[in-house]
């Protein structure tokens, strides 16, 4: 099966939400560039003759699930990374993008304009995710030239995987090692009979190609939405991000909300 949805917010909490199931062979996707059709009509489609002529990522994203559409664009702002193994593989091929165009639920239709993020993940099984041990937090941090894609793989209680890739608009990316990361979650509620925590603290201080990168990155849990994936509890947080990204002396201040994820496998 396959089963594309839609969710929209407003001000961090969930309008709507909709989803619908669908027989795995009306799905189509490539090997060659982004693309997913449905019943042979596109959903994401990637614009090539703009990357073979101008060496834009451009996506155009056309969905409808019963009385809610989504019809964007998303032109790429900055350049992406991919991390593959045997096991997982997962890229971020729009770190940040450039995105507008039209939503429509309830009746109404409304034309957006803002900044976008589009990852994918591919090669996952149910024994992926149980290898991955406890839990794993994901969020992205967004300053007006800097963008932070950053995650924690929680294996055991005592043993975790930290990742950070900042981005630096029209100036590639920088790879953080991950003993130059800090990551703190606490403050826990109760929330769908479970322990999530509600206030984050991400640290960076690292060089990388001889370039002096620190953050020093505040969290506080705005607005919680709860679903579950691969069985598991999951939520999607909106966060009120305060602190800073300073990259070979250049410092940028945010103040602005933002998402993350939590999902917890134990």
């Amino acid at each position: 099966m396959v089963q594309p949805f839609l969710e929209f917010y407003k001000n961090g909490n969930l309008e709507v939400e909709k989803k619908k199931r669908f027989l795995f062979r009306n799905f189509e996707t490539s090997k060659a560039k982004p693309l997913v059709n449905l019943f042979k009509k596109p959903i994401i489609e990637f614009d090539y003759e703009k990357y073979k002529k101008e060496g834009k990522w451009i996506y155009r994203v056309d969905l409808k699930i019963e009385d809610c559409k989504a019809n964007l664009e998303f032109i790429g702002d900055g350049d992406g990374f991919k991390i593959e193994t045997s096991a997982e593989s997962w890229t971020v091929a729009l770190p940040k993008a450039k995105v507008k165009g039209e939503i429509e639920y309830k009746g109404k239709k409304i034309k957006v304009e803002g900044t976008g993020y589009h990852d994918h993940n591919w090669n996952y099984t149910f024994l992926t995710a149980l290898t991955y041990g406890k839990c794993w937090y994901w969020g992205k941090i967004r300053s007006k030239n800097y963008n932070i894609v950053w995650a924690n793989v929680v294996k055991k209680d005592d043993r975790w995987d930290l990742l950070a890739v900042i981005n630096h608009d029209k100036k590639g990316f920088l790879n953080i090692q991950p003993e130059n990361i800090t990551f703190k979650a606490e403050k826990y509620i109760t929330d769908n009979k479970r322990k999530t925590p509600t206030f984050f603290t991400l640290k960076i201080n690292d060089i990388v190609n001889k370039i002096p990168i620190k953050a020093d990155i505040k969290m506080k849990v705005k607005d919680l939405h709860y679903s579950s994936v691969l069985r598991s509890p999951y939520w999607r947080y909106h966060v009120e991000i305060s602190g800073f990204i300073l990259i070979d002396g250049k410092k940028e201040e945010i103040n602005d909300i933002q998402i993350m994820e939590f999902l917890n496998f134990s």
